[in-house]
């Protein structure tokens, strides 16, 4: 790798990291969180519970 100022460098370390923690992040929070259907994902956008049917009232 050619050389690069130290604060490009820097800037990269910093990047990779957050990227090791948000990837933590997302992988214990899916862990930890029960599975979801597709159905209740789209009932949750559409503004409504999965047993309204996801029809806003």
């Amino acid at each position: 790798m050619p050389h690069l100022p130290d604060d490009i460098l820097d800037r990269l370390r910093n990047l990779e990291r957050q990227v090791r923690q948000l990837t933590t992040y997302v992988n214990t929070r899916a862990a930890a969180a029960p599975a979801r259907s597709a159905e209740d994902a789209a009932g949750e956008r559409a503004g409504g519970s999965a047993q309204e049917g996801g029809r806003a009232r």
